[in-house]
């Protein structure tokens, strides 16, 4: 049964200043601990781009590869996301689930609207933020499969800089089917700030205080999990007006480097693994599981503040 996605993250960030009292040393850490939309009377753009090279089926001879790309715009209490899937078919008339030399699909659209609904400190060292959501996700016809739902986390001051958190995510989606219910995201996290990982590395005497004053430079490890659910065109050679779920887990190393108070920048390799495309009906009901063997990729961001 098909009632939730899961989404499990282990995150160590290392953030390296070389000044302590440089602009945009921050005292606590900032990636997964704090809430998607923050309040802000300016816009903030941000873009990203990842790609999954080219991985075969593990049920046939056919292969797939992926390009996405993203949008997302802040302000006030508000954030608006749109994202693109453009899949890149290899020997298609061999996928297990074609229908003859006719691509399965090949752009997959999402679009998300969120509103911050709480952010809060309690006992000093807990922090706390709730978000809600409404999401479209579709292959040609908009608005496709539609859901509403809340994430947020927790987080833990653990000690000097160090947190340990917990992230959510549920949305329930308008299929009205056993089988495809809706989605369940967590993640468990684990970080340290900027100010903190600076006064570690200049200790060790790794920093030049000097040399490296006006640098903000990071580097991040993560290992997170998704599943994506997505509505097939009306004219679909796979399942008309049916439904699609894109599960995959990835590892990843990023770089990062933040040059002013307005850009910053992220770039990385990435390893995906436990995939799976998994094909419903238009009622919702799970039809097939197709399992796509591990693939290397990488990851660009970039932001801009006004």
């Amino acid at each position: 049964m098909r009632g939730y996605c899961v989404i499990l993250s282990l995150i160590l960030i290392w953030n390296t200043s070389a000044f302590a009292g440089a602009a945009g040393l921050n005292p606590t850490p900032g990636f997964m601990f704090s809430p998607s939309t923050t309040v802000s009377e300016t816009i903030r753009l941000k873009a990203d781009t990842s790609f999954v090279g080219a991985a075969g089926f593990s049920d046939g001879a056919g292969g797939v590869s992926v390009l996405r790309s993203s949008i997302d715009v802040d302000y006030s209490i508000f954030r608006f996301s749109y994202g693109v899937s453009h899949f890149m078919w290899d020997n298609v008339k061999s996928v297990s689930f074609a229908t003859g030399s006719a691509a399965p699909w090949t752009d997959l659209h999402d679009v998300t609207l969120q509103a911050r609904l709480f952010d809060n400190v309690f006992l000093d060292d807990w922090r706390y933020w709730v978000n809600g959501q409404i999401s479209s996700s579709f292959e040609a016809d908009f608005p496709g499969a539609v859901g509403a739902g809340f994430d947020g986390g927790i987080a833990y001051d653990l000690w000097n800089g160090w947190m340990v958190g917990l992230t959510g995510k549920t949305i329930a989606l308008n299929p009205l089917s056993q089988d495809l219910f809706g989605d369940v995201e967590f993640g468990l996290v684990l970080a340290v700030s900027q100010s903190t990982l600076h006064d570690i590395l200049l200790t060790m005497g790794v920093l030049d205080k000097e040399k490296n004053r006006d640098d903000v430079v990071g580097f991040s490890l993560a290992l997170t999990g998704s599943d994506k659910t997505y509505r097939l065109s009306p004219d679909s050679p796979v399942r008309s007006n049916g439904y699609v779920g894109i599960v995959r887990s990835t590892l990843g190393a990023y770089l990062d480097y933040v040059p002013d108070k307005h850009w910053s920048f992220s770039l990385g390799p990435e390893y995906h693994y436990a995939r799976k495309y998994k094909l419903y009906d238009s009622s919702g009901k799970f039809h097939s599981s197709h399992s796509v063997r591990d693939a290397f990729g990488g990851y660009f961001r970039g932001r801009y503040a006004f």
